[in-house]
């Protein structure tokens, strides 16, 4: 194989998972470039990846005058800032791996896919979950017509609590204006792309969806609570205490400590005790000025007859997918935090077979801060192969197929915030 040379557009945590897939198979991958405007980051990459000055570029113009040649650059910029970069990447004509999601509107969404082919680039979407050992075995059962049609889909996500305060209502996805995604773009489009993938034999042709903000809003403040944990007289008994998340137990530090510019393990109890009186991170969970759903369920309907259910639960105790699907000859249900499928085929006189597939030995999870069941090392692993004009992924598809996942969300938030059926 040829070794695929990288490019890194925003290193953060997404970017950072990507790039350390150099370091697990430093045969296959040399990261060549890290762009960000964030000069310790640079100096995190350089040290990470045995880098040299002139492969470290503040900007997108820095690097291109640079002409450094590379076979693929990740686009792992913040949502709002996809757009931009990805068409950048694009004129370039640069292969690209982009961060989910796209974009968050469909004429964008449409001008990626068209200046992509037009300048003959690949485009990639990091739907990692499609890459897991778990999904990929689903899909596999699903072509080789071991459940015949499908009929219908269950799935669910439940998004435990640290996740969903952290992330959606205390962190940067917290407002839809300022990240300019609802909540199924910013975190569910993983689902409703595998929604669209898993039956892509058919078309999504229909969509309705409720959904709304009702658990952390200030309306359900304890009596006499504060703006802040770490001053309330609640603190002590709250299940949602920013001190108990942050202070006492570091839930996700590459969300929460970034802004301090130095490795978490460096910050003392003391710097973030006082971060926390301050900081967004440190907001009582009911009122932090976010809008982003709690809770949203989706129906689509197939060109093919067959109906989608998908949930979404924000604030659950742990973190939870569900799936369930039922066809003409049988039926596949697992959750992939279990990483086991079981296979159930009925015959003639209701005799039912079940079959147990186990895929927990499949999975390769050596990331920091990620991982996703298997997904971020095996997107890279099939990235590599797949540059090198090996097809045997059932996982990568055009970008086409990717679009179908982001037009469901589009149509459903539409549907949610207008209360209509909507027609794609």
């Amino acid at each position: 194989m040829k070794k695929i040379k990288v490019a890194i557009v925003g290193f953060g945590n997404r970017g950072q998972v990507y790039a350390d897939y150099s370091l697990l198979a430093k045969d296959e991958v040399i990261i060549s470039a890290i762009i960000d405007p964030n000069k310790t980051k640079l100096a995190n990459a350089k040290a990470r990846y045995h880098l040299t000055d002139k492969q470290l570029f503040t900007n997108w113009n820095e690097f291109l005058k640079s002409k450094t040649k590379v076979d693929i650059v990740v686009n792992a910029t913040m949502d709002q800032l996809h757009f931009k970069v990805a068409m950048d990447i694009l004129k370039a004509k640069f292969n690209m791996l982009i961060e989910k999601p796209i974009v968050n509107n469909k004429n964008d969404l449409l001008k990626i896919r068209d200046l992509a082919k037009k300048n003959k680039c690949q485009v990639f979407v990091c739907h990692v979950l499609r890459y897991t050992p778990f999904y990929t075995a689903i899909k596999r059962l699903i072509n080789n017509d071991e459940i015949g049609n499908i009929v219908s889909m269950e799935m669910n996500e439940h998004v435990c609590i640290p996740h969903y305060l952290t992330s959606y209502d205390r962190g940067k996805w917290a407002k839809t204006k300022e990240c300019g995604s609802g909540m199924l773009l910013a975190k569910c489009c993983h689902d409703l792309d595998l929604v669209a993938w898993l039956n892509n034999k058919t078309t999504p042709t229909r969509v309705s969806s409720f959904g709304s903000r009702n658990l952390f809003v200030p309306s359900n403040k304890p009596k006499g609570a504060t703006k802040f944990c770490y001053n309330c007289p609640h603190e002590k008994k709250c299940i949602y205490s920013a001190l108990s998340l942050y202070y006492e137990r570091d839930t996700m530090p590459f969300l929460v400590l970034d802004s301090f510019n130095k490795p978490y393990d460096q910050i003392t109890k003391k710097e973030k005790y006082e971060y926390l009186k301050k900081s967004n991170f440190g907001l009582c969970a009911y009122d932090t000025g976010g809008d982003i759903v709690d809770r949203q369920n989706v129906i689509i309907e197939f060109k093919n007859g067959s109906i989608v259910n998908f949930a979404m639960i924000g604030g659950t105790t742990k973190a939870d997918r569900y799936i369930h699907i039922v066809g003409s000859k049988g039926e596949i249900e697992g959750k992939i935090e279990e990483n086991k499928i079981i296979l159930r085929k009925y015959e003639r006189g209701f005799i039912i077979k079940n079959k147990e597939i186990d895929v927990s030995k499949n999975i390769v999870n050596k990331v920091q801060y990620g991982g996703h069941s298997g997904g971020d090392f095996m997107i890279m692993h099939d990235l590599v192969r797949y540059l090198n004009k090996d097809r045997s992924s059932i996982s990568i598809t055009s970008i086409d197929d990717s679009i179908n996942g982001h037009l469901l969300v589009y149509a459903a938030e539409e549907s949610r915030l207008k209360k209509k059926i909507v027609n794609l």
